[in-house]
């Protein structure tokens, strides 16, 4: 018969030492009587509960625990302090699930985590210390200071990358980096997604040669040289296999990234205002036989190939053209998220620099098409952006010297001009909310916040000169409302222009928005001239672009 055996709670220390039962009698157990030795017991907590030093250690680290939260007493206090006052002087009060409330005691709690969280490098913050009262202290941003919520890019947790660490290496051997990924990406999907849809193939007489290599020879002579993504030599061929085998495969992507190219043609040589354009634009017929594969595919591939990054910016490129730009960024966004997927993996295709030539290409293009959309609307961003600085140029060796010189420029322009957003006009976030305020109020430029940006406007200035120098003389734009050698080199004034117009529109705000008898500085009054200025050679120069249809019409029209 089966029974639980009572356990001791306390051994004595002749019985412990000698690993025999003992009953813990008080003042001596029967072992220690019959073997007439002195009985004696350690009630110190580490032996209580074992004499391992194991236990010793997790003991010794709750003491430390213990000692940090009641060192941090005073601050969680005066934090909850905060709190009560904010809901006591709010008119009327703030019930507390009110979303208010919940704000303030969220925003508590992560300053609360930060500080705990470096408690061993400052032990003696409190908030008393530091002079902030603790409401101030409430409506403090602490976000920078904190680790974003985001999962790294590259980082070291995954299963591929601990497979494949030098001590590893020795018991399974050279690991392959993209091993996973390479494994489902063969994985099929299933037969009964519709991954291949219906197309109506194009008519004999919507495919005619003649027109066709019409459409191509406008392409490559106006919209080529604002994205030289394709290799002219290896579309050739494609466009020869698909002259043979369209009929074949209407839905390869060969195919598409044919028809997005006589589609962009097409819209090139529509003139602005045409009676056709109010109806139907111009390409259409192309782009509606192209656009069903090419959002499948976006959706599904997970492929290496490079043709289909390529056919999304183009298309995002003929809707620019005839001014759509919500789905342009909506394409462009799509080959953001494929592009984003191929440059994770670049490292890995380094035996093909043409591939990473032609990667480089499409980054920057997308980079191009997507900022000009962002400038403008309110959209989500691909993520693309913050790549940027680990992003190399492209090389162009097979690109003549003008076109791929007015290309890095525009490049770089469009980053300085995204500086400029981020230096001057970044959105005012309440810490309190989810909402944002934008310059609407009269005060959201204060004499202090000008003589505070008066720095800053004079160093973005000084880079927009060296960026102007920087261009070869060749190929650099004149300065002025003067004919230009082509439209190139108009759209890079226009962007020198528009970046020097807002980086003094400060001024220019803080004038109409307070009495001019109050402005004595006349360095503002200075700055705002050069405001209207710059404003006045952009209208000239934009209306000349203008003129015609283009990528840019959208975006010049708004700006």
């Amino acid at each position: 018969m089966s029974f639980n055996r009572r356990r001791v709670a306390l051994a004595c220390t002749f019985c412990r030492h000698r690993k025999r039962r003992c009953d813990a009698g008080r003042p001596a157990c029967r072992n220690c009587i019959e073997a007439d030795v002195d009985c004696r017991y350690d009630d110190t907590p580490s032996q209580r509960i074992d004499s391992s030093g194991g236990s010793r250690e997790i003991i010794s680290r709750l003491q430390e625990i213990e000692a940090m939260l009641q060192h941090h007493l005073p601050g969680i206090s005066a934090l909850v302090s905060g709190i009560q006052a904010i809901v006591s002087q709010s008119p009327g009060g703030i019930a507390a699930t009110s979303p208010a409330s919940q704000a303030s005691t969220l925003q508590a709690a992560r300053i609360l985590s930060h500080d705990l969280a470096g408690a061993a490098s400052s032990p003696s913050w409190t908030l008393p210390s530091l002079g902030i009262e603790p409401h101030h202290q409430l409506t403090a941003v602490a976000d920078p200071e904190l680790a974003p919520l985001t999962i790294p890019v590259g980082h070291k947790t995954s299963s591929n990358y601990l497979l494949r660490l030098p001590a590893m290496k020795q018991l399974i051997g050279e690991y392959p980096e993209d091993l996973f990924f390479l494994l489902e990406s063969r994985n099929t999907l299933p037969t009964e997604l519709p991954v291949q849809p219906a197309v109506t193939p194009l008519t004999s007489a919507e495919l005619d040669k003649e027109y066709l290599d019409c459409l191509l020879s406008a392409f490559f002579s106006h919209a080529y040289q604002c994205h030289p993504i394709l290799d002219k030599d290896e579309f050739h061929r494609i466009y020869q296999d698909f002259l043979k085998n369209y009929f074949a495969d209407p839905c390869s992507i060969e195919s598409v990234l044919c028809l997005v190219v006589f589609a962009i043609g097409a819209a090139t040589l529509a003139p602005r205002g045409a009676q056709g354009f109010q109806t139907s634009p111009p390409g259409m017929v192309y782009m509606q036989a192209a656009l069903p594969t090419l959002v499948t595919m976006s959706s599904w591939s997970v492929s290496y190939n490079l043709l289909l990054p390529q056919a999304l910016v183009l298309a995002s490129v003929y809707f620019a053209y005839i001014i759509r730009p919500l789905q342009s960024w909506r394409l462009v966004y799509s080959a953001s998220s494929l592009l984003q997927f191929k440059l994770c993996r670049l490292s890995t295709r380094e035996d093909d620099p043409a591939s990473k030539e032609t990667i480089l290409r499409i980054f920057w293009s997308c980079f191009l098409v997507e900022c000009d959309r962002l400038a403008e609307l309110e959209l989500p961003q691909s993520g693309l952006q913050q790549l940027i600085d680990q992003t190399s140029l492209p090389s162009f060796t097979s690109v003549d010297s003008a076109s791929s010189t007015a290309y890095l420029a525009e490049i770089s322009i469009r980053r300085l001009l995204n500086r400029v957003h981020n230096s001057l006009y970044p959105r005012k976030q309440n810490p309190l909310s989810l909402s944002s305020t934008s310059l609407t109020a009269l005060d959201d430029f204060s004499a202090t916040e000008i003589a505070s940006a008066t720095s800053v406007c004079g160093e973005l200035q000084r880079q927009l000169t060296l960026w102007y120098e920087s261009i070869p003389a060749p190929f650099r734009p004149s300065l002025g409302t003067e004919a230009t050698g082509s439209d190139r080199e108009t759209v890079l004034r226009i962007r020198y222009y528009a970046a020097r117009h807002i980086i003094h529109r400060p001024f220019l705000l803080y004038i109409v928005t307070h009495d001019l008898q109050h402005v004595s500085d006349p360095g503002i009054l200075e700055k705002a001239g050069v405001c209207i200025e710059s404003c006045r050679a952009y209208l000239h120069n934009t209306t000349k672009i203008l003129v015609k249809q283009s990528q840019y019409t959208w975006t010049f029209s708004l700006s």
